[in-house]
């Protein structure tokens, strides 16, 4: 085999082999071929624009809602709030209400399709659509003062220090007579038509409505469904109803 023969055959045998790269190897990008540069497809739906979503945004700010707030209580007042928009909050409502009907905003409820509405809620949020909606109003502690609890005197025995005790019998008499027995008579007395009195006030709160009707309201509060607060309530007046009938 001559020289020429026995390189070429060994040029081959080496072309045949994986070519192996050092881990440090660092490719010059200036020798890779030249490439045509490529085109996206267009797109078939594209993206809406930006300008729509303002659009629908500021046509919301722009319709106007009127809300009536109409309280859960037959007694009360209905009152309505004009000028409201879409993007308007419970928050807002709450206090347009407050400012009109004189209650306390942190005690003001309101209920929307017998389901209680957050402050933070938009009215857009809560579902409204047409330009008039119709809220319940629940004021908790019925809005009116609390029932006060008459106090009751108390005598308390006049005690000696130790050590002081009377000797004699001109002391004891000076005792007797600065707690005479007329006057803590008198005063047991004012307490037990006190108390008789209390027992009325409370018997007379429960033959009224308001009680009640403070009952249902924050039954239908706590269960946040309005029905299920008032089966409730009546199953505790026809309860209360019984016993005093037994």
């Amino acid at each position: 085999m001559s020289e020429v023969s026995f390189a070429k055959s060994f040029l081959a045998t080496l072309d045949k082999r994986a070519i192996k790269l050092p881990a440090d190897h660092v490719s010059d990008a200036k020798k890779y071929p030249a490439q045509s540069p490529f085109t996206l497809p267009r797109q078939t739906h594209p993206f809406p624009r930006k300008g729509a979503t303002s659009t629908a945004s500021q046509q919301a700010k722009q319709k106007t809602v009127t809300a009536t707030l109409k309280p859960m209580r037959g007694s009360g007042e209905t009152i309505t709030v004009a000028d409201l928009t879409l993007t308007s909050t419970i928050h807002d409502v709450k206090t347009s209400y407050a400012q009109q009907s004189g209650q306390p905003q942190d005690k003001i409820k309101l209920l929307l399709n017998k389901k209680p509405a957050a402050d933070l809620k938009t009215l857009q949020e809560l579902g409204v659509e047409g330009e008039t909606v119709e809220f319940s109003v629940m004021v908790m502690g019925g809005g009116g003062s609390a029932a006060t609890t008459p106090a009751v005197e108390k005598s308390e025995p006049v005690m000696s220090a130790p050590g002081s005790a009377p000797a004699g019998g001109d002391d004891k008499m000076e005792v007797d007579s600065q707690t005479p027995a007329p006057a803590s008579e008198k005063a047991l007395a004012e307490a037990d038509g006190k108390a008789s009195a209390q027992g009325g006030t409370v018997v007379e709160m429960l033959k009224g409505e308001e009680f009640w009707a403070d009952l249902k309201g924050f039954l239908a509060q706590r269960l946040r469904d309005e029905g299920e607060g008032d089966k409730l309530a009546k199953v505790f007046r026809e309860a209360y109803g019984k016993r005093q009938l037994a």
